[in-house]
């Protein structure tokens, strides 16, 4: 791992839609090696994948978060993700999982995780809630599309949903644009040979500025209210390194702990999408023949 990947996994978490010539132009590299460094990222598992992920207000419904300790086996994981409400589920290389759901009552859906994983979660976080601008039948049919191959290209869009090149360029990217919808790299255990790439979950409130003066190149990925929780991407030349400079930020004031958040899979419940869109385009439907 160098700090060219370190680049092109930020830009994946960016617009993960970018052509290979766009990601290049970002990272000073030309296409095909663009090409070959993901190709070399998914081999080893760093790359699991992509997830198209949707602001649940389309859906009336909020992100949540939640958090198990514990020594969590894969056949766990995979019960987790078949629950009502759930979104995605991530199993950690220490065997803790955090689970993401859309939920409409997140007490109803903590409750029913934790009758299925037979422990109630170590803490919860709620995800920036943004109001969706409106979506029509054709964006949620451009969804739809997405839900399975989040990278499908705008010819395989136009056979699956019968629309126009036009028509489809101009709905996905006003998708995107609005960020009703975001495609999002899915990340393995970020660890290889030269630098070390990583994943840090800090909790409380701190600036991403005081955050980069103490872990050097940084990129946030995704981050939390209530509580505040910022997930970010480091770099470091050693493990060593990633030691002091944790330690240094744990004494920042307002910040509560920095936790290392190492991957060991990802699932995605591609099953929920489809449901929630294919529900909302028969409102939608309902309603027009109103």
């Amino acid at each position: 791992m160098d700090s060219k990947d370190f680049q092109l996994l930020v830009a994946l978490d960016d617009n993960a839609r970018q052509s290979y010539q766009s990601l290049g132009r970002r990272v000073s590299l030309s296409a095909p090696a663009v090409r070959d460094r993901l190709e070399r990222l998914k081999s080893k598992g760093v790359l699991q994948g992509f997830m198209l992920t949707i602001n649940p207000s389309v859906f009336d419904r909020v992100g949540l978060l939640l958090f198990f300790h514990g020594k969590f086996q894969r056949k766990t994981a995979q019960a987790a993700v078949a629950a009502p409400d759930v979104s995605w589920v991530s199993l950690k290389l220490d065997g803790q999982m955090i689970v993401g759901l859309w939920a409409k009552d997140e007490d109803k859906s903590a409750d029913y995780l934790t009758n299925i994983l037979g422990t109630k979660p170590s803490g919860r976080a709620f995800q920036p809630h943004r109001k969706s601008a409106p979506v029509s039948i054709i964006d949620l049919s451009v969804m739809d599309a997405l839900v399975d191959e989040p990278k499908l290209s705008i010819g395989e869009l136009v056979k699956s949903t019968g629309l126009s090149p036009k028509t489809v360029r101009k709905h996905l990217n006003l998708l995107l644009e609005t960020k009703t919808i975001s495609i999002e790299p899915l990340l393995g255990a970020l660890t290889d040979s030269g630098e070390l790439i990583y994943p840090l979950v800090i909790a409380g409130r701190v600036s991403m500025d005081e955050v980069r003066r103490i872990m050097g190149e940084t990129a946030l990925t995704h981050h939390t209210l209530e509580p505040p929780m910022k997930h970010v991407l480091c770099k470091a030349s050693s493990l060593a390194d990633v030691i002091t400079k944790t330690r240094q930020l744990e004494n920042v004031q307002g910040v509560k702990s920095v936790t290392m958040s190492l991957n060991l899979e990802v699932w995605v419940s591609v099953d929920l999408r489809h449901s929630l869109i294919r529900e909302e385009i028969r409102k939608l439907e309902k309603d027009r023949v109103a």
